[in-house]
């Protein structure tokens, strides 16, 4: 479905979207908002292997999709560890 139709209704942008918030939102409610700063390097991680596959399917949209999941687990993260370290 890469390519042709609307963005919203292609779940792998979905996946690339919310990767990131959904791995800060589970560790926010199992461990705690001020420690799931943590959330990043797996969310990193992961935003990076799955834009490593976008490339491989020449998936553009899903590649950027991955790229601003990973930007808002960045911003999710900050926020933690700002609740962590300032606070």
């Amino acid at each position: 479905m890469a390519g042709n139709g609307q963005w919203w209704f292609d779940p792998l942008v979905w996946l690339g979207l919310m990767q990131g918030a959904s791995i800060w939102v589970m560790m926010a409610i199992f461990i705690g908002p001020s420690s799931a700063w943590i959330s990043l390097a797996c969310g990193g991680m992961i935003g990076f292997f799955l834009y490593l596959v976008a490339l491989g399917y020449q998936d553009q949209r899903f590649a950027k999709a991955t790229v601003w999941g990973v930007i808002f687990n960045a911003i999710l993260s900050s926020i933690s560890a700002i609740l962590a370290f300032a606070i």
